[in-house]
């Protein structure tokens, strides 16, 4: 149109009403985001010239939940939602940070009922447990939910973005295989909870690739350091006082660092091959010194920008998302950092 769109027209053109029309560009608040958005669209579409798109008048409030930032991976993701948020002011959008501990998911639970209630969108980054799944499932009928890194199996949500976990279990074994040639023995396997999507399809692709490939290997059950450092290495040092065959590790939590000074302790770091996740600056050193030997990396920065791209494309405030939702994957030795 050559003529600035009224609101009138974006009113007929998007089948809602001149008020719904009227509070979505005055910012006046009220309005589902499913409906803001097809009044943004049709804004867009019309050729509406008050830069109701490139400036939006109502601030779109996300809550990201992920655990407190003691875990490396979700200090990170935190850190990578500060850097980026800058980009988003133009599209008047603001995250906000929020933290649930894994062992109180009943708190998680409530907290996402609470955010539901006073936000525009949730990006959460949790476990799978049943009463999460519950409060996602009821959060998801009064707004957009977006899970990062870990999915939840609520089938109302938004989009998962992360990487694929099953493929990095069997990049994982892949590597522990031929890392250990014609050895025989033991894989130690440590996880943070098995209530992490997540970390059951790592476990599942670890194992799918070890049995149809390397025979002479064989994998412990996984145990759950339920996130915490001193436990993951306290599962290690059990394992290897009752194994006395092991000859590898892959650990998919928190708590690699306190596995490395273990293994560097008992003069192990040598002889067993240490695979883990997430890149941070202490496992690049540890890399470089050969005590872990591969970290799979799942760039929390990428996933942080395309969540929020994700959501804001949804709130009708981008015309497209970035390429996504499957994150790649980046395999990193002692060479790459």
């Amino acid at each position: 149109m050559s003529q600035r769109a009224t609101i009138h027209d974006i009113a007929r053109y998007s089948g809602v009403s001149t008020a719904t029309v009227d509070r979505v560009i005055n910012g006046r608040g009220g309005v589902r985001p499913d409906k803001e958005r097809v009044v943004l669209e049709a804004a867009r579409e019309l050729g509406d010239g008050r830069r109701l798109i490139a400036l939006h008048a109502r601030l779109a409030r996300i809550a990201v939940v992920t655990q407190p930032p003691i875990n490396p991976f979700h200090a990170a993701l935190q850190d990578a939602f500060r850097v980026i948020m800058p980009a988003y002011r133009e599209q008047n959008i603001a995250c906000f940070e929020h933290h649930a501990s894994i062992e109180h998911p009943d708190r998680a639970a409530s907290l996402i009922r609470t955010l539901a209630r006073e936000y525009d969108g949730l990006i959460l980054c949790l476990p799978d447990h049943p009463g999460i799944r519950q409060a996602v499932s009821d959060a998801c009928v009064r707004l957009p939910v977006v899970t990062i890194a870990s999915d939840i199996t609520a089938p109302e949500r938004l989009a998962y973005i992360g990487s694929d976990n099953y493929r990095a279990g069997r990049i994982a074994a892949d590597m522990m295989g031929r890392l250990l040639g014609p050895r025989e023995g033991r894989v130690a396997l440590i996880a943070g909870t098995m209530h992490y999507i997540g970390h059951q399809q790592r476990y599942a692709g670890f194992m799918a690739a070890l049995d149809e490939r390397y025979a002479a290997l064989s994998a412990t059950p996984a145990l759950e350091c339920l996130e915490n450092d001193d436990r993951a290495a306290d599962a290690v040092h059990a394992l290897l006082q009752e194994h006395r065959d092991i000859v590898g590790i892959y650990h998919f939590s928190t708590g690699a660092d306190a596995i490395a000074r273990l293994l560097e302790k008992q003069g192990m770091a040598d002889r067993l091959v240490f695979i883990t996740h997430e890149l941070t600056p202490h496992r690049a050193t540890l890399l470089r010194s050969g005590t872990i030997d591969i970290v799979l990396d799942q760039n929390p920065m990428l996933e942080a920008r395309t969540a929020l791209s994700t959501l804001s494309h949804y709130l009708g405030r981008c015309t497209a998302p970035l390429d996504g939702p499957i994150i790649p994957l980046s395999v990193h030795t002692r060479e790459t950092v």
